[in-house]
């Protein structure tokens, strides 16, 4: 399973283990700046977790849009 900077962010705020299963559910990009958004779930413990980021520049992803 390939271990990506988007991959570790999520699992890091979703509390779920690097090797857990993302389902990507959305995306989007505003073209004026190219900032890029994914809206990513994980099934921890029988609950759904969500969680969307955004990417700002190339290698940071954030919680916060701008």
């Amino acid at each position: 399973m390939k271990n990506t900077l988007l991959r570790r962010i999520a699992a890091h705020f979703t509390g779920a283990d690097i090797s857990a299963t993302f389902r990507v559910m959305h995306t989007w990009r505003r073209p004026e700046d190219d900032v890029r958004a994914v809206r990513l779930e994980t099934v921890i413990n029988g609950n759904a977790k969500r969680v969307t980021l955004y990417r700002h520049a190339a290698g940071k992803w954030s919680l916060m849009p701008l």
